[in-house]
């Protein structure tokens, strides 16, 4: 499985993006996300308050969804994607079917480190296979969670790919926040 998901991920980072695409700031979370599909949706973003709140925000392509996450409090200084210790806490506070703690590789993302783990879990007999991408990437001491997944039933679909290839175009910005007070 590890192989496959080495071979996922590469297959993924290098398959070339058909398609005008669009650029989009999300600027709640210090965002821009440029080569977007033209396909896919508005981010949609909304503040969370339960523990750990920030913001996040979703955008949809078909079947495969971006799910993009800043954490509002800053990390403890020496925090680190690379250190697996790190990833086990992260795996618990944001349980999910993927573990990153012992799967995955280094990346970068908007020329920070990160750590990316390419998952595919099969669904049985008569399920779709469910496909995961999760990054981590600390920028200016706060956590970044950016996730793309979708079901596909024959094979991985085209959309899901997409969306992990428009991660590729994602830099960070000064987080910037309307007062609604």
């Amino acid at each position: 499985m590890r192989t496959t998901a080495v071979l996922a991920l590469a297959a993924v980072l290098t398959w070339p993006l058909a398609g005008r695409a669009n650029d989009f700031d999300v600027a709640e979370l210090g965002i821009r996300l440029a080569a977007l599909p033209s396909a896919a949706s508005q981010p949609e973003v909304n503040a969370v308050t339960q523990p750990p709140p920030g913001y996040g925000a979703v955008t949809r392509l078909g079947p495969a969804v971006l799910n993009m996450y800043r954490e509002d409090d800053p990390l403890p200084v020496g925090s680190d994607v690379a250190d697996p210790n790190f990833r086990a806490l992260l795996d618990r506070r944001y349980r999910g079917s993927v573990e990153s703690k012992t799967l995955g590789a280094p990346t970068s993302v908007g020329g920070h480190s990160a750590w990316t783990v390419v998952d595919a879990r099969d669904g049985g007999f008569s399920e779709p296979t469910h496909y995961t991408c999760l990054t981590y990437v600390i920028v200016d001491q706060h956590l970044y969670r950016l996730a793309v997944t979708a079901d596909g039933n024959p094979g991985r679909p085209l959309e899901f790919d997409a969306l992990v290839k428009a991660l590729s175009g994602v830099t960070f910005e000064q987080v910037r926040r309307v007062n609604r007070g």
